[in-house]
């Protein structure tokens, strides 16, 4: 699993706070589907890493 980053190549952890326009960066951009509480996971289409977006913009959670 390698580490996603924002776009501007801030290391992103359960707890940090993003904008949740600003797509992912992991085995290159991640791809975005809106959740139903009003946030976003985005997935790598390479590694499969999930990263999951709140609608305030915090991560949640970061998986395999």
């Amino acid at each position: 699993m390698s580490t996603p980053t924002t776009s501007y190549g801030y290391e992103l952890s359960p707890g940090a706070d993003t904008d949740i326009d600003d797509v992912p960066v992991c085995c290159g951009d991640m791809e975005g589907k809106d959740t139903d509480d009003g946030g976003r996971d985005y997935t790598c289409p390479g590694c499969k890493t999930v990263v999951s977006i709140s609608a305030t913009g915090l991560v949640d959670d970061i998986y395999e």
